[in-house]
């Protein structure tokens, strides 16, 4: 598959959430939910980057990179959320953040690095009820300029 096929796809998806909105009168608001467009960037990570994925139904980690662990994470919005570290804590564990535009279906990698950076830089907030701490787009970008080489993963 090609990253135009794939791009395709997902407009594909964005365009029947907006068709369907406005066919039903916009009574209810279709929107691609966290779970599907997660799983969109976890394929992105796995078909265009170095990653391997786990099977479904992990809660801590997404995939690995070269022995490391990978998060995932995918939003079409202006930030997203960690989740509390995994009980060992998050290690040299990666993450990956894809910002994926709802009209054109083109996904943008904001963050690609060392997970417990970005965690050290939430100290400052309250954790939901979730286990979770949100972070908006802009911060990562700005965390992005300080990630080490070789903590990126490359693309295949």
């Amino acid at each position: 598959m090609t990253k135009a096929e794939f791009t395709s796809a997902v407009k594909s998806v964005f365009d029947a959430c907006r068709h369907l909105s406005e066919i039903s009168g916009k009574i209810r608001k279709f929107t691609p939910d966290g779970r599907m467009v997660g799983d969109i960037g976890e394929v992105i990570a796995a078909l265009f980057y170095q990653v391997e994925l786990h099977g479904e139904g992990r809660h801590d980690w997404d995939g690995t990179y070269n022995s490391r662990n990978v998060q995932i994470k995918a939003t079409g919005s202006k930030g997203t959320y960690l989740k509390q570290p995994p009980e060992g804590g998050f290690g040299e564990g990666l993450l990956m953040v894809f910002y994926i535009d709802r009209e054109s279906g083109e996904d943008t990698l904001v963050y690609n690095g060392d997970i417990q950076q970005v965690w050290e830089g939430l100290t400052h907030l309250q954790m939901s009820r979730a286990g979770e701490k949100a972070i908006s787009l802009d911060r990562l970008r700005t965390l992005q300029r300080s990630v080490r080489p070789e903590d990126v993963i490359p693309l295949r």
